[in-house]
């Protein structure tokens, strides 16, 4: 899922960090942090002496109207001897009805968010059988089922993750509970369209002016991936060949987006390309991949079918990502829910990397590394796992989550190995179309690797806080050689030292550079470094971004050197409307702005101007990658235009 804030946070975050460009990052979980949870909401788990096995849902969806009615039938088989079924069902839905073996059982109970039904007969261990709940509810903002419009058009959409899929329809709504099939019936207006996972079998006109649509999932799946929405939409498709399978990309996209969307929708065919080179087959390239447009905000990473607000490059890919990481392997607490979205947060810095370059991809870390380091304390692992805020926390589960990525990658230091890797992990049969937590993705990652990972999850994953590196260059006398002496402080007293490679780039006068990489075992540790081919006269301390760090001194000898290592220029206001002013500290040069297509829709150049205004009053609503050129240093930014 891509992130949103509630409305008012959101605001005040959008134009205070615009210029770190998160804009697309911040969007995803807008369906929920608009007012869906409280602060520390959870689900209600339930015994384990049942597992589902397949659902059928049958669900009435008229956008037209404010309620909602359904049914489920699920199949189930117990672990244990079981004379009643306790399954959860939210009091926002009313129960009509429920048959077993198609007799009435009129012998149930609720309380709070638990339906229990008292079954006839005792059923043994091991026994499969099914039961039939039928419901309805009323469609608002706070529930797993709204109705909002767009452009006049009214439009049904759910959504579940993290406790609330019970909210729509009645389900065993626990996140280890995937069942190996799902057959979704959608009762809708003949005029409309409904989306959903799998593959549409059929659409089946039954008269007084609706239809069902039929979709099949074949694919194990956890409640929180299911979803429909019905509105008018426009079917634009495409499709991608996947080791000899011919893939459907089928997007459901309203109206009046169409013609704004076709350019980004054309390359979701390379990024599923791109995705499944480095990750492994798309997972679910016997059915479809595709988008649904939708109200809430963000994105949703339904498998087979995203749902999206828009179609900007860094949420198109990062839905896209959450079909490996989430969905094939699906955090198996959420404690552990890094290991969606920090993965699927990652796929859009791979994707900046291959697709706009070297520059973009460190614009790219540098902007997580600043945002990251604005606050102190945190860890990637989520010891709150009842509390969506704290899930969900962009910061702590996206950003930085996404950096302890990269760092894995950087001390892997081989795309080789550390593409295989992945690929071990999403393919590992303990773990694929199921769940992995942490301590199991860590011996993924150690099997694959033949490396002793321990310090890096206590220090990154369990730690909270960055380091603070002191960074001393001594020059040696009557050479060129140089000894470096790094001390570090720990901005939170849960790590007493952050181990990691730090690279540092020295400079000439003349314009040489090398860039050294050490490893950092211990506190002040001291390198030699006698291959230089020139006097240092300056140094860069983690150029690349790589590592989620603040530099707190830097000297060469006697000299103190800038500690910030960095000037960024600022875009704004951002998001933009009919103008936006770049600023840099140096006079700049040349500025492109790329579509999402990587099209040049503006260059200026011979500015020689710390200050430029660019006029957006004519281009299309989304995302713009901006390259500014200042001498020999070249920044990419993302400016957002409304």
């Amino acid at each position: 899922m891509k992130l949103n804030f509630t409305i008012l946070f959101c605001l005040g975050f959008i134009f205070s960090l615009a210029q770190r460009n998160y804009e697309h990052s911040i969007q995803e979980k807008n369906a929920f942090q608009n007012g869906q949870h409280t602060h520390a909401e959870e689900g209600v788990l339930l015994d384990a002496d049942y597992v589902p096995e397949y659902y059928r849902l049958e669900i009435h969806a008229d956008p037209n109207v404010s309620n909602f009615s359904g049914k489920t039938t699920m199949h189930f088989t117990t672990t244990e001897l079981l004379n009643q079924i306790k399954i959860n069902a939210k009091q926002n839905l009313d129960i009509e009805s429920i048959s077993y073996h198609s007799a009435p059982i009129t012998n149930f109970t609720r309380s709070g968010d638990v339906l229990t039904i008292n079954l006839p007969a005792s059923l043994p261990q091991n026994h499969l059988d099914s039961i039939a709940i039928s419901f309805s509810g009323n469609a608002n903002t706070s529930s797993g089922y709204s109705v909002f419009s767009h452009n006049g058009n009214p439009i049904a959409e759910t959504i579940s993750e993290s406790f609330h899929a019970s909210a729509w329809w009645v389900c065993k709504d626990d996140l280890l509970d995937k069942v190996k099939k799902i057959d979704i019936h959608v009762t809708h207006p003949s005029s409309m369209k409904a989306a959903s996972n799998g593959l549409l079998k059929s659409v089946t006109n039954i008269g007084g002016g609706n239809s069902v649509s039929h979709w099949q999932h074949n694919y194990p799946i956890p409640v929180y991936l299911v979803a429909i929405a019905v509105t008018n939409y426009i079917e634009y498709n495409n499709s991608v060949d996947i080791s000899g399978t011919n893939v459907p990309i089928i997007n459901y996209v309203y109206p009046e987006s169409l013609s704004g969307a076709q350019s980004s929708l054309d390359q979701v065919p390379s990024y599923i390309s791109s995705l499944s080179e480095k990750f492994g087959d798309y997972p679910y390239k016997l059915e479809k991949y595709g988008h649904a447009e939708w109200e809430r905000g963000g994105g949703m990473e339904h498998s087979t079918m995203s749902f999206v607000a828009n179609f900007d490059f860094g949420l198109v890919v990062h839905e896209l990502g959450h079909q490996w990481f989430g969905n094939q392997v699906t955090c198996g607490t959420w404690s552990d829910i890094w290991l969606n979205e920090g993965f699927a947060e990652y796929s859009d810095g791979l994707m900046t990397q291959e697709i706009f370059g070297e520059n973009a991809f460190k614009s790219w870390k540098e902007d997580y590394v600043w945002y990251i380091t604005d606050n102190n304390w945190g860890s990637v692992w989520n010891p709150e796992p009842e509390n969506e805020d704290r899930i969900f926390n962009y910061r702590l589960t996206y950003a930085k989550a996404s950096m302890m990525v990269h760092l894995i990658r950087y001390i892997i230091n081989d795309d080789a190995l550390f593409y295989q890797s992945m690929k071990n992990y999403l393919n590992d049969p303990a773990l694929t179309y199921g769940y992995a937590t942490t301590p199991q993705f860590k011996s993924s990652l150690e099997a694959s690797t033949g490396m002793n990972w321990d310090n890096y999850f206590a220090d990154w994953i369990y730690g909270q806080g960055h380091p603070i590196f002191n960074i001393a260059v001594n020059k040696h006398s009557g050479s060129n050689n140089i000894t470096v002496i790094i001390n570090q402080n720990q901005s939170h007293n849960s790590v007493d030292f952050f181990e990691t490679p730090l690279e540092i780039q020295f400079r000439g006068s003349g314009g040489q550079t090398a860039t050294r990489r050490f490893n950092l075992t211990q506190n002040g540790q001291s390198f030699d470094v006698t291959d230089l081919s020139f006097a240092v006269t300056n140094y860069t301390v983690n150029p690349s971004f790589d590592v989620v760090c603040r530099i707190g001194s830097t000297t060469l000898g006697n000299e103190e050197l800038d500690a910030a290592n960095s000037t960024k220029a600022s875009i704004y206001p951002n998001p933009a409307n009919e103008s936006f002013t770049i600023e840099n500290k140096e006079n700049i040069d040349e500025i492109k702005v790329f579509d999402v297509s990587g099209k040049v829709i503006y260059h200026s150049k011979d500015l020689n101007n710390a200050k430029v205004q660019i006029n957006s009053q004519n281009w299309t609503t989304g995302t713009y990658m901006v390259q500014i050129q200042s001498g020999n240093r070249t920044q990419l930014m993302k400016v957002l235009v409304k």
